[in-house]
């Protein structure tokens, strides 16, 4: 069995404002933190391939990148525009529909995820281990995200698995943009739950139903019939658990299954998170509903925000973040505002349009991909 790691590392340069599609991209010149990650990755003897997705594409990015992995004691393939042509030309070749080419992009966290799952297809690697360029990794790491691997586990074979991070102080949890002005959005709080129940579990291995993207394994047994999704917005690593489980295929949560996480100072407004949460979560119910799932069937942190009354929750807690900010930032108060306008913005059947579009890829994707792993 053949496997790689994938790292995307997200960039933005004066000519190109990637922080309106990613969440904290980093200033081309600055230092960043994948210099770090890869001096860790080096100090482990890493063996396997490790491929770098620098998004945007963008020569400035990309020289930037191989800058960065340079000299180094590991086998490192910096992905580059030429990269993206031959995929896309492979793709043209076995049958991939021309209009959903454009799809297969570096313009969104899902477009990003699936250009590794496809750069594995095309090399022959069986097994992907995604971490992100802001975390580290222990000697043990490559063996526990292994491990299971093709296993049956209660009578279902092991294609894919996450774990949790775990911060400076110990802490397995992920902390986000905490501020008492979001107490009526509890995104962080109910994910969180979500990870402390998998880990008390009994099992080693259970079956998830939340994902960390920067600490996930999959096999080519589910990346060959499961993309993710390239027109979502936020999120792509849960959303992959619900489009995997649409295919009947489960994705499960290892205990075990841990590393560092080191995120740079997250440097925007408070009210630039939960908007971009309304529009993500407001898609995600879309889905659940074209896929005939019961929101409670989805865990506490997913059932939540993709209940009937979503909109309701997010006006009345934008506007209660708006009420306390109302006397020391007009800025976060009149965009906390708007969000509660864009919590009915954009209409549910252009929502709609956008998963069939999804189903519509999927299908291509499951269509083509094994034809260009042969």
């Amino acid at each position: 069995m053949a496997q790689c790691m994938i790292i995307p590392t997200y960039w933005s340069t004066p000519d190109i404002p990637s922080w309106k599609i990613f969440d904290h991209p980093i200033p081309i010149g600055e230092t960043g933190t994948l210099g770090r990650t890869l001096d860790n990755i080096e100090s482990t003897g890493y063996p396997d391939p490790v491929i770098i997705f620098p998004a945007p594409t963008d020569s400035h990015i990309e020289a930037k990148v191989k800058e960065i992995s340079r000299n180094r004691a590991l086998d490192i393939h910096v992905f580059s525009d030429s990269d993206l042509i031959s995929i896309r030309q492979r793709l043209r070749a076995v049958g991939f529909p021309a209009p959903l080419l454009g799809d297969i992009s570096m313009d969104s966290y899902g477009g990003v995820r699936n250009m590794g799952l496809l750069y594995a297809a095309l090399h022959g690697f069986d097994t992907v281990i995604m971490i992100d360029d802001d975390e580290c990794i222990d000697p043990h790491y490559r063996d526990s995200a292994l491990k299971f691997i093709g296993d049956s586990w209660e009578g279902k074979t092991v294609l894919g698995k996450t774990g949790c991070v775990v911060d400076s102080k110990g802490n397995k949890f992920y902390d986000g943009q905490k501020s008492d002005a979001l107490r009526g959005w509890p995104k962080d709080e109910l994910f969180n739950k979500e990870v402390v129940e998998a880990l008390d579990k009994k099992d080693q291995l259970s079956e998830s139903k939340i994902a960390f993207g920067g600490n996930m394994v999959l096999n080519s047994g589910l990346f060959l019939r499961v993309p993710f999704d390239p027109y979502g917005t936020r999120g792509e690593d849960d959303d992959y658990i619900l489009n995997a489980r649409y295919c009947g295929l489960p994705v499960f949560f290892d205990q075990e299954l841990l590393l560092l996480h080191l995120p740079p100072e997250r440097i925007c407004n408070y009210w630039t998170r939960q908007r971009q949460d309304i529009l993500h979560f407001r898609y995600m119910r879309e889905k659940v509903r074209i896929f005939g799932f019961e929101p409670e069937s989805l865990g506490g942190f997913l059932g939540y925000f993709t209940q009937d009354d979503l909109e309701y929750k997010a006006i009345s807690s934008s506007i209660q973040a708006a009420l306390h900010f109302i006397d020391t930032d007009r800025n976060e108060f009149t965009e906390f505002l708007n969000n509660a306008i864009a919590a009915e913005t954009p209409p549910v059947v252009q929502l709609r349009s956008r998963v069939n579009a999804f189903l519509s890829f999927m299908d291509a994707w499951q269509s083509v991909l094994p034809k260009i792993a042969d």
